[in-house]
């Protein structure tokens, strides 16, 4: 498609990049891409702090699905940690150190981007297009970055969004969209797969115990695994595959643990006290500096959850496959304190996918990640395709290990 017919998917004028000592003199851009009638998706962009007319460009997109990229943002990979008293201080590790970063609410109806409920995605072709589209508009308000590489990264069910929006960019053949890569962090990806390892990892973790584990979570789990692959009714499954989970995790309304991060106690919606953050984005001064007067921020979105409900337990691992083979290289890596999307799981549906180096991968071993003279994690990869455990990680590595996390995307984005 011609740069020039991308005025008809924005209604909004080129982005003009700003500061604003609220947000610590950092350069950014605010703005909206109109998707359908009613509804539109909110990004937030920084430019690099080394070379902004030359670095690449990254995306980023959180999971839910329906969860907002402001906590990314602000929580672990961003230019910004809002403090107790309202302020900001500056992250040292935010992912613009040598890269311009892109905070995406998406799909349509996250965060500050609305949708009305005939219009919100039900299925990743329509997440992929949408995107696609908002790419588009993107461009058409930055064109500084018309064929710039670019990278698409995220985390959780960001492991669904990712393949499906890699997949759907290769097909487009946009010589306007200059893809070089992708990387999911502790990511849902192949659900069939992954299920079982919830129970091994409780075992070996001492959540459980040996005969939890062996006389009635594994057995079940199998069960919801063979479920998954036979298709069966979405209520099936999820009776069968939340059992085993729930057993784990508990049956209350708060998890015995912190599913993000099994060193912790499971405190706030999310398992996380995001007060701060909560009273920040609520702020009228900060809403009408950002463009979103007239909006409600939440963290993540019940009707963008509902209406992706039977997409929960589709595998995206062919897509990663076709994404592979078409030269387009991936990045998994994975916190090893996380149980929602832990590392066996990962690691067990990369070594199940079918591609041409499928055997090279499985049979190649791991090297210890070294940064300033400590081992980081493990890393082991074959072509273009590399997996990564992070040590004492959670779900969200960037907040954990922040400084891992930057040299980890830094390396991968400049090959």
């Amino acid at each position: 498609m011609r740069i020039t017919l991308l005025l008809l998917l924005s209604l909004f004028t080129f982005g003009t990049c700003t500061q604003n000592p609220l947000f610590l003199n950092e350069t950014y851009t605010t703005g909206f891409v109109n998707i359908q009638k009613s509804s539109d998706i909110f990004y937030w962009h920084f430019e690099s702090r080394s070379n902004p007319a030359t670095d690449p460009i990254v995306f980023w997109l959180s999971g839910g699905p329906g969860c907002s990229s402001e906590l990314a943002l602000f929580l672990e990979n961003g230019p910004f940690i809002v403090n107790d008293n309202q302020t900001l201080s500056s992250n040292p590790y935010s992912w613009n150190e040598k890269a311009n970063v892109v905070f995406v609410d998406q799909p349509v109806g996250t965060g500050f981007s609305k949708a009305s409920t005939e219009e919100l995605s039900t299925n990743e072709d329509q997440v992929a297009q949408n995107f696609y589209n908002f790419l588009l508009g993107f461009l058409n308000q930055n064109q500084q970055y018309i064929g710039r590489p670019l990278f698409i990264t995220g985390e959780s069910y960001a492991g669904h969004f990712i393949p499906a929006i890699g997949y759907e960019l290769i097909k487009k053949n946009n010589p306007h969209i200059n893809l070089q890569g992708l990387a999911i962090g502790n990511g849902l990806v192949n659900p069939k797969v992954q299920y079982p390892a919830y129970g091994q990892y409780a075992y070996e973790n001492k959540l459980i115990s040996s005969l939890e584990y062996y006389a009635f979570i594994k057995p079940v789990l199998k069960t919801c695994s063979y479920l998954i692959g036979r298709n069966a009714s979405l209520t099936k499954i999820s009776n069968t595959c939340n059992l085993a989970y729930q057993t784990i995790v508990g049956f209350g309304e708060v998890p015995k643990f912190n599913v993000y991060d099994i060193r912790k106690k499971c405190e706030g919606s999310l398992c996380y006290n995001m007060t701060n953050l909560d009273n920040f984005l609520a702020r009228d001064d900060v809403k009408s500096i950002l463009g979103v007067s007239g909006r409600t921020w939440q963290e993540c979105s019940n009707e963008v959850h509902k209406a992706l409900s039977r997409d929960y337990f589709v595998s995206y691992a062919d897509k990663v496959a076709d994404i592979l083979e078409n030269g387009i290289k991936v990045l998994v890596y994975s916190g090893d304190q996380d149980f929602i999307c832990n590392y066996l799981g990962g690691l067990e549906w990369v070594n199940e996918m079918e591609w041409t180096k499928q055997e090279e991968f499985k049979n190649a071993k791991f090297e210890e990640y070294i940064i300033n003279g400590k081992s980081a994690g493990q890393i082991k990869s074959a072509g273009i395709l590399q997996f990564f455990r992070v040590y004492q990680a959670g779900h969200q590595v960037p907040m954990d290990q922040p400084e891992v996390a930057l040299e980890m995307i830094n390396k991968f984005i400049s090959n």
